[in-house]
């Protein structure tokens, strides 16, 4: 398995539309889900801003934090963007 990943700048007021997009790009380009989703902290508030039903309950919850099934974690990233991460089978890399 190798390890890939995908940073896309979301921006800091970003849509659900433009969260979703970016979320497909990982799908579409690798032909998996992610495995976790990387966070700028301005991002990470923002998402919980756009799906949480409470942005500062979601925020004290952050370790539970989960979009599509997918875990959501804080990290050290450029404001606004976040950064997909997954495995994907070598042998089959290039096939689709």
């Amino acid at each position: 398995m190798e390890n890939v990943r995908r940073e896309v700048r979301v921006g800091a007021r970003f849509t659900r539309a433009a969260f979703e997009r970016a979320f497909a790009t990982f799908r579409e380009f690798y032909n998996i889900a992610p495995q976790r989703v990387l966070c700028a902290p301005d991002v990470l508030l923002r998402y919980c801003e756009l799906y949480e039903s409470s942005p500062l309950r979601a925020l004290e919850q952050a370790v539970h934090l989960r979009h599509a099934g997918v875990p959501l974690v804080a990290a050290v990233l450029a404001p606004g963007t976040v950064a997909f991460e997954g495995e994907v089978d070598e042998e089959r890399m290039g096939d689709w």
